[in-house]
């Protein structure tokens, strides 16, 4: 790999990380170790659309930890699995879901430490290391090689998977994805270099400004009620948050395995125009370290393609599977 391209890798690391680790908030030790779940109107939603959309809950040990995913959908089609992003959980896909589970075999995993997967505040949770954890999940349960799609931190983990791990990946799909810097920037990415972030909201104003940042169509009514649903888990978990981010931008991409740069697989790049969170010129940092990869940018659409345009995110993503 030439200087130039590790740099281009590993630039959120070296650019971003020293300036938000030196002015950030930092996390309550004593909160982190004591945190528990505490929203009560989240859990029954949860039962709700795992009856509703016919997927099935299942739960098994990874380093050490319980984790929790989706699963149904064709079970005789390809595996597709789907990775959310940060402050969020495998909840993010529900939109999407029907759109899929007609001709898809579906695993739709909470990533450790989000959502029903256990948190442990002993471990790291770098892209390094969930990568690590994603790939020994897959590798257990999977039947085959499947299609992985990753939205956000999500992105940048299921492509240091497919980097590192080819042997479970038939495709990869990064979808606004966390792990490297554009030309461009957003008041999101520029907020970090202050120490700020709006990922992780402390208050239900900011929580309610966190969902009009990441969603663009129907912002307004659609964040209320996200925001009244999740809002209290949310602030109750915001030194979590703080804790998960702090390691995700300083304890990821530190060793010299193989990055994204390192993806043979065959890769789609899907992007939101619109984003608000990471600037679209991030497309053209994924396509010089996988030059082999698809672009797909999606106009009018902002951070969440499956929530913004759901049945749009589908067709191309069914587009792309049928050509691989």
């Amino acid at each position: 790999m030439t200087h130039a391209l590790r740099h281009l890798e590993k630039a959120l690391v070296h650019d971003v990380a020293p300036a938000y680790t030196a002015k950030a908030r930092k996390a309550h030790p004593e909160a982190v170790r004591s945190w528990r779940p505490k929203g009560q109107v989240w859990p029954l939603l949860r039962e709700l659309q795992g009856r509703v959309i016919g997927l099935r809950k299942c739960r098994m040990d990874v380093d050490g930890a319980s984790m929790v995913w989706l699963e149904g959908g064709n079970p005789h089609g390809q595996p597709v699995v789907l990775l959310h992003g940060f402050a969020s959980s495998k909840e993010n896909w529900l939109l999407l879901l029907p759109f899929l589970s007609k001709r898809y075999h579906l695993l739709v995993p909470d990533l450790p430490g989000w959502g029903e997967s256990h948190f442990r505040h002993e471990k790291f949770y770098g892209l390094d290391h969930q990568a690590d954890r994603i790939a020994d999940w897959a590798k257990q349960i999977l039947p085959g090689k499947a299609h992985f799609v990753g939205s956000s931190m999500g992105g940048g983990i299921a492509g240091l998977v497919a980097a590192r791990h080819p042997e479970v990946v038939a495709s990869l799909t990064l979808m606004n994805a966390a792990g490297v810097r554009g030309q461009g920037s957003t008041p999101f990415e520029r907020g970090l270099l202050m120490g700020e972030n709006a990922l992780a909201p402390s208050t239900y104003p900011e929580v309610v400004k966190l969902f009009t940042t990441v969603l663009e169509r129907n912002k307004t009514a659609l964040s209320l009620v996200l925001a009244s649903t999740m809002g209290q888990e949310m602030v109750s978990r915001r030194h979590v948050n703080r804790h998960l981010f702090h390691h995700m931008i300083a304890h990821s991409l530190q060793c010299e395995r193989p990055g994204v740069s390192a993806v043979t697989v065959p890769t789609l790049i899907m992007w939101g125009e619109e984003d608000q969170v990471l600037h679209h010129s991030c497309v053209e940092s994924f396509k010089q370290l996988i030059p082999h990869a698809q672009v797909r940018k999606l106009k009018g659409v902002g951070h969440l393609p499956m929530v913004d345009v759901p049945g749009v995110t589908a067709k191309t993503l069914n587009r792309f599977w049928h050509g691989v």
